[in-house]
């Protein structure tokens, strides 16, 4: 498979803040997001790494790039502002291909080599893999001879690009990750702690709980981080996953059933008529909820006081820092409103 180098292109640095985050903020640009929100609009000062969403593989082994993923002008200006740039692998459509390509050792070097050419050919500084989900014993052991094989090949290269992975919340999808072996090959390994309830679910409930709530046992960040610590992954390479959107339930509370759910951005959730809509908190959760009066529907979701109290856990828990998803879903009056708290947050300026 050929690839075609990124331009070399000349780029006005957005100017850095005095002072960049003192944990890791990595931030997933979802590449579909680019008519809406181009390069210039991403706030790099707040951040230290860009994940770039997605390419992903097919069952041979070869790697996937979508039509106008490549943006040479969002990696330049990355760069001029001294954050890296990180190719995500797969994303929830994108994991068809995974099975296949790590089943035999010639499928993984096939791709294992093109993942690094395409890196080293369009100035990405590592791979995020983001294989939803892996689901069986076979899987598991070829996830393990993929993720050693690929490590092995991305320390090789001068200077070494970075590996790291996005894993789900709970030991559901958790168990068919080999934590204890692999924890190592990875630099960093992000936390997706979100999506704990959704269109999926047999009830309503928050999207993203700092904390237990309610007696509800689909988890919590606190839960999360728990079982993840317990799976012998040190906290200095854990990420906590931030949620710039949230879930809405056609249903008057927690705990109940549903006609339907769906996501909203946070810029869509704020730009919602006041007058129609109540804002609460949950002081066991921890997060903001809002709901009509009515009783017909219900939004969980995050804003500026729970993603700093997100904040505030990483730093009391010794995390590395935090994951994005995803860096368009903020922006409203000219400016990304949570991820200046993220990066504030962090000592950034």
């Amino acid at each position: 498979m050929a690839f075609m180098a990124a331009a070399v292109c000349r780029i006005s640095p957005v100017p850095p803040s005095p002072a960049t985050p003192n944990k890791v903020v990595m931030g997933y640009y979802a590449s579909w997001t680019r008519a809406g929100f181009d390069h210039t609009k991403v706030a790099y000062g707040y951040l230290t790494h860009i994940a770039h969403a997605f390419a992903w593989p097919d069952a041979t082994g070869n790697l996937v790039v979508p039509p106008r993923f490549l943006y040479p002008e969002l990696n330049a200006a990355a760069h001029a502002n001294g954050v890296k740039m990180i190719l995500s692998l797969g994303g929830w459509d994108n994991c068809a291909g995974f099975p296949g390509m790590s089943s035999t050792a010639e499928t993984r070097a096939r791709f294992i080599a093109q993942v690094v050419d395409f890196c080293e050919a369009n100035g990405y500084d590592g791979v995020d893999v983001d294989w939803e989900f892996v689901s069986s014993a076979e899987e598991k052991a070829n996830y393990v001879l993929f993720i050693e094989s690929l490590g092995a090949a991305l320390k090789a290269r001068t200077p070494p690009l970075l590996l790291t992975m996005a894993v789900p919340a709970n030991n559901y999808w958790g168990r068919w990750i080999d934590f204890e072996r692999l924890a190592d090959d990875f630099d960093f390994i992000g936390l997706m702690t979100y999506d704990y309830h959704g269109a999926w679910s047999n009830h309503s409930g928050h999207n993203s709980p700092l904390h237990a709530w309610g007696g509800d046992a689909c988890g919590s960040v606190d839960e999360t981080f728990a079982y993840i610590r317990g799976r012998q992954v040190p906290p200095g390479k854990l990420l906590v996953g931030l949620p710039f959107f949230g879930s809405s339930f056609d249903c008057g509370g927690w705990g109940q059933s549903f006609t339907k759910s769906e996501h909203l951005s946070y810029r869509e959730i704020m730009g919602l008529p006041a007058a129609e809509w109540a804002l609460d908190w949950d002081g066991k959760a921890q997060v903001p909820v809002m709901r009509r009066p009515d009783g017909t529907k219900i939004i969980s979701f995050d804003d500026m006081r729970s993603v700093s109290l997100k904040c505030q856990y990483v730093k009391d828990n010794q995390a590395a820092g935090v994951i994005i998803w995803e860096l368009s879903q903020d922006y409203r009056l000219g400016k990304p409103e949570l991820l200046e708290v993220v990066g504030k947050a962090f000592g950034a300026r």
